[in-house]
């Protein structure tokens, strides 16, 4: 726990004892263990979202990637294309 060995352990419960004091101890340590318990929520919410973010720049990376080639299909003129085909004629086979 936090690298704490058992004596340090021992240690802060003693001066916990003597400084809150027996009748609100269990209270304080309750509420260490929950703002402990929260702060571990908010690591790994922060950790998901971290790692949601790096998929999602991974995602626009190669969005930007394939931009220029879907420009250039959208941009084609299909019947500009068939027409030249057209006027081509058969192309021999080999």
């Amino acid at each position: 726990m936090f690298g704490l060995g058992m004596g340090e352990v021992v240690l802060l419960a003693l001066v916990g004892f003597f400084v809150i004091g027996p009748e609100r101890l269990p209270g304080a340590i309750r509420s260490a263990a929950r703002a402990v318990t929260r702060a571990k929520e908010h690591a790994a919410s922060l950790r998901e979202q971290m790692d949601t973010a790096a998929d999602l720049a991974e995602v626009r990376a190669q969005l930007a990637e394939l931009r220029e080639p879907l420009a250039e299909i959208r941009s084609a003129d299909a019947r500009r294309m068939v027409r030249d085909a057209l006027r081509e004629g058969p192309r021999p086979r080999a």
